[in-house]
Formats: C-alpha cells, sequence, structure tokens
C-alpha cells in the first residue's frame, strides 16, 4: 500500500545520510541543500525598458507552460480515463504564475512526471494536489536537513520508471505502423527531438508542424465545384425549379480560409466571360477570415469589368455579419443575397 518510489527514495537518503558517501551527488551537494522557511513577500523592481525585453520570453514560457500542462492533462486523462477542463486548468495555471514570482518563485505548469508518478500510485483526486502541498511544506519546515542527503541518482532512477510507464510503447508502436504518414512523421520528429535535443524546442518544433499539417488539411477538406441544373432540381425538389439564362452556381463546402482562397479564384478563372449571374452557395461555410473575404473582393471587381451579376446565397449569419461589417454586401446588393437557392428562379434578369 505505500508506493515503491517512496520507499525507494526514503531507503536509499537513510542510507547516504547514514554513510554520508564522498562521490554520491546529493540535493545538498548539488544544490546547496533546501532552505528551512516558506519564501516571503518580495514586490519585483522592473524598469520600462527590462519590460520590453521580457514580453518576448514571457509570451515563449506562458506558450510552453500552457502546452506542457494541457499535455500533462491528457496523459492524466488516458490514465484515469476522465476528462479534464483546458479553461480551469490554464485559468489556475495563469493566477498561480501571477503570484509565484512575488514569493521567489519561477513559472510554473502541469508536470508530465510527477503527474504520472501521482496516478500511477493511487493519486486520481484534486485531493492529490493538496496532500502534495502540505508534504512539500513539511519537508521544508521540518525535513530539509534529511532531505538534502536525497542522491540524485535515486531521483534518477524513479524517474526512469515513470518515464517507462508513462511512454505506453505498444500505442507508439501501434500509431507508427497504423497512423497517418504526415502524423507518423510529426511523431517521430518531436520524439527525436526531445530525446536528442531538448525538450523547449521539441514541443515548439512540434506543435508548429501539427498546426501547418492540420492548416493542409483544412485547405483540403474546402469543397468548391459547380452545380449543374438537374443537381440543383433534384435537391430542392421543385419541378418548376429553373434557373435564369448564363447563370452558374458554385458551392462551397468547409470553412473558407486562406489556405482555400486560392482554390476558389482557380475555380471561377474562366467563369466570368460567359456567365451573366455567378451563385455562390455558401450554406456549408461555417466561417470566413479577411484573407477569403478579400478574395470575394476581387471576385466582385473581376465581375463588374464582365459585367458578371454576383449573388450570394445561403449564407449563415456569423458570416453574413463578417460580410455585412467589411462592407462587401452593400457593394453587392441586398437584392443579391438569398436566404435559399430557390429564389435564384425569382431574381431579376441579368444586368448589361
Amino acid at each position: 500500500r505505500i508506493p515503491s518510489p517512496l520507499v525507494a527514495m526514503v531507503v536509499a537518503t537513510l542510507v547516504e545520510w547514514y554513510f554520508n558517501f564522498e562521490n554520491v551527488a546529493t540535493i545538498g551537494s548539488a544544490f546547496g541543500g533546501i532552505p528551512q522557511s516558506l519564501p516571503h513577500f518580495q514586490m519585483p523592481s522592473l524598469t520600462f525598458s527590462e519590460v520590453l525585453q521580457m514580453i518576448g520570453p514571457a509570451f515563449t514560457i506562458a506558450l510552453l507552460g500552457a502546452i506542457e500542462s494541457l499535455l500533462s492533462a491528457v496523459v492524466a486523462d488516458g490514465m484515469t480515463n476522465t476528462k479534464h477542463d483546458s479553461n480551469q486548468e490554464l485559468i489556475g495555471q495563469g493566477i498561480a504564475n501571477i503570484f509565484s514570482p512575488l514569493f521567489g518563485g519561477f513559472a510554473s505548469t502541469g508536470a508530465i512526471a510527477r503527474t504520472a508518478s501521482n496516478i500511477r500510485n493511487g493519486g486520481t483526486s484534486p485531493l492529490a494536489g493538496l496532500v502534495h502541498v502540505v508534504t512539500l511544506v513539511i519537508i521544508i519546515l521540518v525535513l530539509a536537513p534529511l532531505a538534502s542527503h536525497i542522491p540524485l541518482c535515486a531521483l534518477s532512477a524513479i524517474l526512469f520508471v515513470v518515464a517507462y510507464n508513462m511512454s505506453e510503447l505498444h500505442r507508439f508502436s501501434h500509431m507508427v505502423r497504423t497512423a497517418p504518414r504526415s502524423d507518423v512523421a510529426v511523431l517521430l520528429i518531436t520524439f527525436l527531438l526531445t530525446v536528442f535535443g531538448d525538450l523547449v524546442i521539441a514541443v515548439n518544433i512540434g506543435v508548429l508542424l501539427a498546426c501547418l499539417l492540420f492548416m493542409k488539411r483544412m485547405s483540403e477538406a474546402v469543397a468548391i465545384g459547380q452545380q449543374a441544373h438537374d443537381e440543383l432540381k433534384m435537391e430542392t425538389g421543385d419541378i418548376n425549379f429553373k434557373l435564369p439564362p448564363k447563370t452558374v452556381v458554385f458551392s462551397i463546402e468547409g470553412p473558407f480560409f486562406f489556405g482555400a482562397a486560392q482554390r476558389l479564384e482557380s475555380a471561377l478563372e474562366n467563369v466570368h466571360g460567359h456567365a451573366d449571374i455567378l451563385v455562390l452557395r455558401l450554406g456549408k461555410v461555417p466561417f470566413i477570415d479577411a484573407t477569403a473575404m478579400q478574395s470575394l473582393w476581387d471576385l466582385l471587381d473581376t465581375c463588374k469589368q464582365h459585367n458578371t451579376r454576383l449573388v450570394l446565397c445561403e449564407a449563415k449569419p456569423n458570416v453574413l455579419k463578417k460580410l455585412k461589417i467589411a462592407g462587401l454586401i452593400g457593394q453587392i446588393g441586398t437584392g443579391n443575397i438569398l436566404a435559399h437557392i430557390n429564389q435564384i428562379t425569382h431574381i431579376e434578369e441579368a444586368f448589361k
């Protein structure tokens, strides 16, 4: 019932304290011991120039701390079959890091190794964190002289066991064999950088690669295609559905962002010359960004040059709101904003 890592650390510490080996590094010999008092409040004195110099590093540390804490929470979820609250985790960490420097502390994050070790030994509730705090206070105030004799090799051995237990080699090997090659590449690059390089660099590069991969997949998930009259007639279920003469209908499915803006321009490159009305169906567009709106501005200018009427159809309220703020609705005209594709049959003839 007593965690084996705790037994190993206590026994190794007592042996070192009794025999006092000369060549064994301990917390006391490596770091000068542990203070036997709680830290005092002290307001740091900073100049404006120092604040400006620290903004960049502070942002990096905050980003890394958030990533590491959320990774720790994900590891804990996998070990305990629970679901963490990311917002609660980051807000709590932010409050702790605001007050920590006022007492001589430094940036703190959720520690994957300590969390996994805690869970492996039965600490699966928020109470484990409070016990951790109380234990550290007792060690500082009462057991600091003895804690100085803790051998670093004992701590290393405990961390080796914890790292092996949390590594989940079977899942790692399964992912390497079965996951998409792009995901495997990100996994292996991050893994190798962690082992042979630095954890900070590995996490930053891993997140950057994952973001780039996500944007690539998002852009590929956007479908832009022309719809034929028969397809629209079948979709609406109206046997009398009929498009006005020289009307071309395109549908956009997926998030309309900078990664897909160029695809819209390519798809409509040769349409303006032989169309009097160009209809864009936006019903399956969940959001739109500034680059995509700029592509719509460019499309509107091109339509005006070719005397082509641009009609937007079925746009969601959040998309319409952004288009209105950007001024596109006013330039396109409210008469060219349709709630449903059925309304295209009653639209006035294209102007020349």
